[in-house]
């Protein structure tokens, strides 16, 4: 039988946030899917919640790991087991509007496109910020998919929000023993579609709290270990992107530069004094690659004056 969808859902240890987000999925205008839940070893009562919703839906299929993975290892076993033409990633504290699914489905169908975008909220609780919202329709081709997933002015580069061809990840695999498992995998799947389009309809709720995996993000509480992730990352996005798709090779290694360049001024602003070494490595790869990097099409104003600051004068 024909899966339109697979929603995959990973959860670990999230029972205050679990059945509202499951709710959600559940009550979608869109009923077509399989929903594939997997609990990552949770130790308070997300498995109880996970098996009574689905004793109650068939649509749901319960994956329980009795040890916890990680999120990247839980994500990699719910692409194995979906058997949709296309799927996407919830997370387990956030919220979809009733009629995501519905919206994202259409958008891929009626433009043939591998992968379907839509925009979204971040909710503080007391107060709601619009992410990439806006009314256009943007139908893109593969260069012009990678450029705009590095450039993330018309989405960000996270699996939410986004519904995908299943064959995208056929060669794709989300990667083992990593802290933030997406910026891996996420532009190796972006070089693989040959048609994205996007429209920043607000139809996906972040909900922001302290336990949020990347609530880095958000802070300037910078961590040494992640800086590492990133950085590694990088280096990794920039040959594997000029190999695969090479037309996107300045765009790569200008927004690697441009994330080393924020993240020193980061560093050196809050006083981030744990991320010393990180710090030094990046400011001599900037060193390394600064001709290309200033003569680069896309640098800023603000990025020149941040490598007069730290890269030429050292301060």
């Amino acid at each position: 039988m024909r899966i339109p969808v697979s929603i995959i859902l990973s959860t670990y240890n999230r029972q205050e946030y679990l059945e509202t987000a499951i709710h959600n999925i559940l009550n979608q205008t869109f009923g077509d899917f399989e929903f594939i839940i997997i609990n990552d070893g949770s130790t308070d009562q997300t498995a109880q919640i996970c098996q009574r919703f689905a004793q109650e839906d068939p649509r749901i299929r319960f994956i329980n790991l009795e040890k916890n993975g990680g999120l990247s290892r839980a994500r990699e076993l719910g692409v194995r087991s979906a058997q949709g033409e296309y799927l996407t990633f919830i997370d387990d504290d956030d919220i979809c509007e009733s009629n995501m699914i519905e919206f994202l489905y259409n958008l891929a169908v009626e433009n043939q496109a591998d992968i379907s975008i839509c925009g979204g909220v971040n909710d503080y609780g007391d107060r709601i910020e619009p992410v990439f919202v806006y009314d256009q329709l943007y139908v893109l081709n593969k260069v012009e998919g990678l450029d705009e997933y590095l450039k993330r002015e018309k989405f960000n580069t996270a699996p939410a929000t986004k519904l995908f061809k299943r064959t995208l990840f056929e060669k794709v695999s989300f990667l083992s023993n990593v802290k933030v498992d997406d910026i891996h995998v996420m532009y190796k799947v972006f070089a693989e579609a040959e048609r994205v389009v996007a429209h920043g309809k607000p139809l996906y709720r972040w909900v922001k709290h302290g336990q949020n995996l990347t609530s880095f993000i958000q802070t300037n509480k910078l961590k040494p270990e992640i800086l590492d992730e990133y950085i590694l990352m990088q280096k990794q996005r920039i040959e594997y992107l000029s190999k695969k798709v090479p037309e996107i090779t300045p765009r790569v290694r200008y927004a690697a530069w441009s994330y080393m360049i924020s993240m020193c001024n980061k560093i050196k602003t809050y006083h981030c004094d744990d991320c010393e070494k990180q710090y030094e490595q990046m400011i001599q790869i900037l060193k390394e690659n600064l001709d290309e990097f200033e003569n680069s099409l896309f640098i800023t104003e603000r990025e020149r004056e941040l490598l007069n600051l730290y890269v030429k004068n050292g301060v």
